[in-house]
């Protein structure tokens, strides 16, 4: 069951975050078994009207199962971005370039249609056009990042692009 929040979150802020780091590890009720905690108190942590916030040991606990949403925001808050290099080993080429390809056509296709005049801030982007657009370059820079590392990794000698390699 994935945890899908009710209430909107707006892109990048913290309950946001939050509630992804849910989604990645499984939603809300592998989150309540990880935490040790209620249902009710797992949903305060996601919710924008709730003032509970989640701790940094539980925010490591969720990380070490595999969310990553809070190491992407706070290397975008620190100026870089965050990509987990592991995952390049395992990568299938093809498939990297085309999700690289894909995910820039939908950042330009966004960004042109946030600027187009039917839309609300005409030739401008407002806050609420770049929060979406944000999302879409986050994801397209990851996966920009994923594709240097297995080029890196490739370059070095350290991953096979052998086709049994490709169909990985």
């Amino acid at each position: 069951m994935a945890f899908n929040p009710v209430k909107e979150r707006r892109y990048g802020e913290p309950k946001e975050v939050v509630a992804r780091m849910f989604e990645e590890v499984g939603g809300i009720p592998e989150v309540m078994k990880l935490l040790e905690l209620s249902r009710t108190r797992v949903y305060a942590l996601a919710d924008p009207d709730s003032s509970n916030d989640i701790s940094y040991a539980r925010i490591a606990r969720l990380t070490e199962a595999g969310a990553t949403a809070a190491a992407q925001h706070l290397a975008a808050l620190a100026g870089g971005i965050f990509v987990p290099v592991e995952k390049a080993d395992d990568a299938n080429w093809l498939a990297l370039a085309g999700e690289a390809s894909r995910r820039n056509a939908r950042n330009i296709a966004a960004l042109m249609e946030s600027l187009g005049e039917t839309e609300r801030s005409p030739g401008e982007v407002d806050q609420q056009e770049a929060r979406e657009i944000l999302k879409l370059l986050d994801e397209q820079l990851g996966t920009l990042a994923l594709q240097r590392a297995k080029l890196a990794a490739i370059a070095a000698g350290e991953v096979s692009t052998s086709p049994a390699a490709a169909d990985r």
